[in-house]
Parts: structure tokens; sequence; C-alpha cells
């Protein structure tokens, strides 16, 4: 992984071979101190996990894929959980066969490259338990 801040303050990043995305976007607001931010990247992945809600289960239903699967789109946003960073993340996944996949990203393992900027909003945006839909929502 590689990055840098360029004028404006966005991250502009490079996850390589093997990479986790989520826990690459952690890491760099752990240490660059961003508390929210704007996500939005494309790419490669071998691995990835998706899922989409039910929201009278109040539960995500996952499904795996691997393979050389291009990302088409990532996007979402940081935010802080209990004093953690949190990623909220969508993305759009191109199969082999050429169709398309798509919903909340529970991992992706990068191969052979992904491009991300990270626009920070400087300000602390939080996530907080809500009991009407079981997620954790945004606290603007």
């Amino acid at each position: 992984m590689e990055y840098r801040r360029i004028d404006s303050g966005t991250f502009v990043i490079r996850l390589d071979q093997g990479d986790e995305i989520i826990g690459s976007l952690k890491s760099i607001c752990r240490k660059e101190k961003v508390e929210s931010a704007l996500v939005s990247g494309l790419g490669a992945c071998r691995k990835a996990e998706i899922a989409h809600y039910d929201t009278k289960e109040k539960r995500y239903h996952n499904k795996k894929f691997e393979g050389m699967i291009e990302i088409v789109s990532l996007t979402g946003n940081m935010a802080s959980l209990k004093g953690e960073p949190i990623a909220h993340l969508h993305a759009a996944l191109g199969l082999a066969d050429f169709s398309v996949v798509g919903g909340h990203v529970v991992s992706m393992e990068v191969n052979p490259t992904c491009e991300i900027a990270i626009t920070p909003l400087h300000t602390k945006i939080e996530r907080s338990f809500d009991e009407k839909s079981g997620l954790n929502l945004l606290r603007p």
C-alpha cells in the first residue's frame, strides 16, 4: 500500500495485491487522524464478500466471490464507532462473465491493485446502534 495527501487534503491511495480494503482504510484513518471522510475507488480483487441487509430480519445476507473480479465502483464513507474508524462501503463488482453484482462490502482482497481517494470531512461524524433498524446509523 502506498498513499499520500495532496494539496486539497484528499488522500490518494494505491492498494497492492493481497491488501484488504477495509482494514487498509481503517489503518490510514487511524494513522492520519481522519475522523470522517468520503471514499471513492476502483480496481480489482481476487476475493470479495458483499451483503444485502434484510430490514425484516434485521440482518445481512452475505455472498462470497472469488476469481478475477473488477471493482467497477467502490463508494462510501468513514466515520467513528466507539472511538474507532468504521467503513461503510458499497461496491459494484464485474465478474468474468461480464455480469455485475453489488452490495455492502464485508471484505475485499485486492488483486492486482485498487485506487482509492479518501476525502476528509474535517469534522468528527459518529455512528451508533439504532434499535429500530438494527444498524449502526450515521449521526451527523
